[in-house]
């Protein structure tokens, strides 16, 4: 595949020579649509990660301008490497809730091809495959004042809250580690839910106005001081929720003290699995969120959990060790287990089903 390069008319968007510093790569796997051909990936967030313009970002602050192509999902042709269509989740996003972290999960309604994407600032997006047209937004997570809403038909941003230089006056929701994360969610077609962790979490913030660190090559720029807190409505918490992947109408949800920072698996056998922070791993019922099994490998989970068969046999197998920089903000918000659980040791853990 091409690389994508800075167009003219993306450079525009970065006042001044902030397209040379500004950032936006993209972290994490793509989904390929063999229906319309198209490669779809999500980018991160610009650099630096908060900045001080306020209300004024078109035109000052240290990036003025919308920052294409940050925080976007791109739709490529695997042909040619060229840009076929685009929907920026967050112009000038300027709170790092980037749109690399999500999955992409193509599903067909009714007549529409329509993908999914979850963005780290707790909404998640519904697209139009053929041409990225916003299909719908809704949100996953109670907690969240970057914005006011997000227009579930136009996915314009309503009531922005961007920060100047200083202390913020009020905790920003959700915190730096999103309102969704890295780990992965999963869709069942037999139940047609679509099974997602959220995190409900605020943070103290100071913003700091920076210079950019180029050499010996360029460095990170995060233009804030922050603290993870608990949110307005109780403590810092996660919650697995099974929902209509395109109204996000809520089925079914499980609480949990901590939130689970590894990857969710659905079963044919209706079954869906979280292995969780405190190193639980669960299987609920995928129509009603039951629980139906769980088991604790010792130690945290924060990778992925995947379902296979050989011999005949179907086996779960999920590697159990923690240590992340989410993991590491869990010892100020929940003391132990985390304070005691080391980040040295994993083991691969493999169940049998019977």
């Amino acid at each position: 595949m091409g690389v994508l390069h800075g167009t003219e008319e993306a450079m525009a968007t970065w006042g001044g020579d902030s397209w040379r510093t500004g950032g936006g790569g993209g972290w994490m796997p793509g989904a390929y649509d063999p229906e319309t051909n198209s490669v779809w990936w999500g980018t991160a967030n610009p650099a630096p990660l908060y900045d001080w313009s306020g209300p004024d970002w078109k035109k000052s602050g240290a990036r003025p301008g919308d920052n294409l192509y940050t925080t976007s999902v791109i739709a490529l042709d695997p042909d040619t490497g060229k840009l076929k269509f685009y929907h920026q989740e967050l112009p000038h996003d300027a709170w790092d809730f980037d749109s690399a972290v999500g999955e992409f999960v193509m599903i067909n309604r009714g007549d529409k091809k329509l993908v999914v994407h979850p963005n780290k600032s707790g909404f998640v997006f519904v697209y139009d495959r053929s041409n990225a047209k916003v299909e719908n937004v809704w949100p996953l997570v109670k907690n969240i004042n970057f914005v006011k809403s997000i227009d579930p038909k136009t996915g314009e941003l309503i009531g922005r809250r961007d920060l100047v230089a200083g202390k913020a006056d009020s905790p920003l929701c959700p915190a730096i580690a999103g309102g969704i994360s890295w780990n992965s969610g999963a869709y069942s077609p037999k139940t047609q839910l679509y099974y997602k962790i959220g995190q409900e979490w605020c943070m103290d913030l100071t913003v700091e106005k920076t210079t950019p660190i180029l050499e010996p090559m360029a460095q990170l720029n995060i233009g804030a001081q922050f603290k993870l807190v608990a949110p307005p409505d109780g403590p810092a918490r996660g919650h697995l929720d099974a929902r209509d992947p395109v109204t996000g109408v809520k089925k079914w949800e499980v609480n949990y003290k901590a939130p689970p920072l590894a990857s969710v698996l659905a079963t044919a056998g209706n079954l869906v699995f979280v292995p969780d922070a405190e190193g639980v791993v669960h299987a609920y019922n995928a129509e009603s969120g039951q629980e139906l099994w769980s088991r604790n490998n010792g130690t945290g989970h924060n990778a992925g959990i995947i379902s296979y068969m050989a011999g005949g046999k179907q086996y779960i197998a999920v590697p159990a060790g923690w240590g992340s920089l989410v993991a590491d903000e869990f010892v100020a918000l929940y003391g132990e287990p985390y304070k005691s659980m080391t980040k040295n040791t994993g083991a691969l853990v493999v169940f049998a089903l019977r």
